[in-house]
C-alpha cells in the first residue's frame, strides 16, 4: 500500500553518507545479487507472474528513500507490472553469464527496486537471478527472496495464493523509531563520549589519492565446524557472545599492527528477533560503531570483558545511525574520510541459509556458490564473517589496494585466525 514512513537507521546512514561522499553508498558497488539453478520443469510464464507477485507483496521493493527537510523518509509507490528479463545460454557458461549480468546496478529511485532474470540453459535447467541494492535488502533477504519467489510460483501452480506478509518494512521502521525516541538524546551523549578522540586504524601510512578505490577480495576459511562450536561454547561460559569473541581476536591482531592501539570500526547488528520480520525482505540491519582501546600486553582474559561491554553498549544504542555517531566529532569523520585505510568494517552474520534448496513447484532450486555477494563501498578494510550451514566459519576480506598490500592483509588475517584458537586451549575459570 502506498505511504510514507521514516527511513530506518540503516537507510539514513546510506543516504547521509552518500550526501557526504557522492556515490559512496548508492553506487553500483552496493549491489547485492543471488542466483539459483533450477532443476526440473519450469513454466517461465508462470514464473514471470510470480515475480510480479513478489514485487507487489513487498513494499520495500517499491520504496524510494527521499529527503524530507533534514530527515530521510521512505516513500512507497503504487505497484506496476514487473517482469523478468529472459535469455538463453550454454550450461557450461552459466557462472560467467550470471557474473556478468549481476554486475549491472539497480537504480534506487525508480521502482521496481529489483532486477530479475530467468535464463534457459541448453541442458534443460534454468538460472534465476535477482539483483538488489543494499538500501533495500540485507544478506538474509537474498535467500528469503528466492525462497519466496519459489513459494509464489508454487502457489500459482496450485491456484492457492499465499497470505499477505504479517508486516511491511515501513511500519516496522516507524515502530522502531517510536520505541527508541525516549532515549535518543541520552544515547547520542553516550556515543559522544565513546568516540571522543578516536582515530581510524593506522595500518597504512600513504595513499595515492589520484587513483580511484581498487578493491582486493580474499575468501578464507576461519574455523571448522568443531572449532566454531567450541568457541561459541567458550563464549557462553565466559559470559560473552560469539560476535564479541570474534571481535576480541580482531582487536588483538589489529592493535599489534597499529601505533595507537585504538580500534575503531563500523559494524552492523541484525534486527530480526521479532517473529513478524524473520522472513521479510528488507535491510533489517542497524549500522553502528565499535571502539576498543587495547592496552599494551592485553590478553584474551583481560580484553574479553572490555569488548563484551563495548559490544553490548553499541547493540543497545544501534538505533543511532553509525554515520551520525562519527559526525558527533568532526575531527573523527574528517580522519575517516581523509586518512589511509579510513573506514574499517567488521561484521558477523549468522548462518543465512545460502546452501539451502528451495521448491519451485516440482522443480528444485539451489543457490549458486559464487553468486551471493555483499557491497564494499568506500571501505579501506572489511572483515565480513559468515556462519555456514555446516557450522564452519568463513571470511570475505575486502581491502583497498591503494592502502594495503595483499601480504599485509593476509598476515593480519592469519594473526586473527590464530588468535581465535587461543582461548580454546585455555580452560575457563
Amino acid at each position: 500500500m502506498p505511504g510514507t514512513w521514516p527511513a530506518s537507521p540503516f537507510q539514513h546512514t546510506i543516504m547521509t553518507n552518500d550526501a557526504t561522499i557522492p556515490s559512496g553508498s548508492t553506487g553500483p558497488h552496493m549491489t547485492m545479487a543471488i542466483s539459483v539453478l533450477v532443476t526440473g520443469g519450469l513454466d517461465v510464464d508462470l514464473l514471470d507472474a510470480a515475480y510480479d507477485d513478489l514485487v507487489a507483496r513487498n513494499d520495500v521493493l517499491r520504496t524510494t528513500v527521499e529527503p524530507d527537510g533534514a530527515q530521510w523518509v521512505q516513500r512507497v509507490h503504487p505497484h506496476r507490472a514487473a517482469h523478468l528479463e529472459r535469455a538463453v545460454a550454454k550450461a557450461s557458461e552459466a557462472q560467467s553469464f550470471v557474473d556478468a549480468w549481476t554486475r549491472e546496478p539497480v537504480p534506487i529511485d525508480h521502482p521496481p527496486l529489483v532486477r530479475g532474470q530467468v535464463v534457459a540453459l541448453d541442458d534443460g535447467t534454468h538460472l534465476i537471478s535477482l539483483v538488489f541494492h543494499h538500501l533495500h535488502t540485507d544478506p538474509p533477504s537474498l535467500v528469503l527472496a528466492v525462497a519466496e519467489l519459489g513459494a509464489l510460483y508454487t502457489a500459482r501452480l496450485s491456484g492457492t495464493p499465499l497470505p499477505p506478509p504479517p508486516l511491511q518494512y515501513g511500519p516496522y521502521s516507524a515502530r522502531r523509531a517510536e520505541i527508541t525516541a525516549p532515549t535518543l538524546d541520552a544515547d547520542r551523549e553516550h556515543w559522544r563520549e565513546v568516540v571522543d578522540g578516536a582515530r581510524p586504524l593506522d595500518l597504512a601510512t600513504t595513499r595515492d589519492w589520484s587513483t580511484p578505490p581498487r578493491s582486493g577480495v580474499l575468501r578464507l576459511e576461519v574455523l571448522d565446524a568443531r572449532e566454531t562450536a567450541a568457541l561459541e561454547k567458550w563464549s557462553l561460559r565466559s559470559r560473552t557472545t560469539l560476535f564479541a569473541s570474534l571481535f576480541t581476536a580482531f582487536c588483538l591482531a589489529a592493535a599489534d599492527r597499529s601505533t595507537t592501539r585504538d580500534v575503531l570500526v563500523n559494524t552492523v547488528f541484525e534486527q530480526r528477533a521479532h517473529p513478524d520480520v524473520r522472513t521479510l525482505i528488507g535491510p533489517f540491519l542497524h549500522p553502528s560503531v565499535l571502539r576498543v582501546r587495547v592496552p599494551e600486553g592485553a590478553t584474551w582474559s583481560s580484553l574479553t570483558p572490555v569488548v563484551r561491554d563495548a559490544v553490548m553498549a553499541a547493540h543497545a544504542r544501534a538505533h543511532v545511525p553509525g554515520f551520525d555517531v562519527l559526525r558527533l566529532h568532526p575531527d573523527v569523520i574528517r580522519a575517516v574520510e581523509t586518512e589511509p585505510v579510513g573506514l574499517c568494517v567488521f561484521q558477523y552474520l549468522p548462518y543465512s541459509g545460502l546452501e539451502d534448496e528451495f521448491a519451485y513447484g516440482p522443480a528444485t532450486a539451489r543457490v549458486l556458490a559464487k553468486t551471493e555477494a555483499g557491497p564494499t563501498g568506500d571501505v579501506g578494510l572489511m572483515f565480513r564473517l559468515h556462519r555456514r550451514s555446516s557450522g564452519s566459519l568463513h571470511a570475505t576480506v575486502t581491502y583497498d589496494r591503494r592502502d594495503l598490500a595483499e601480504d599485509l592483509v593476509r598476515a593480519l588475517f592469519a594473526d586473527f585466525a590464530a588468535g581465535l584458537r587461543e582461548p580454546l586451549a585455555t580452560p575457563v575459570a
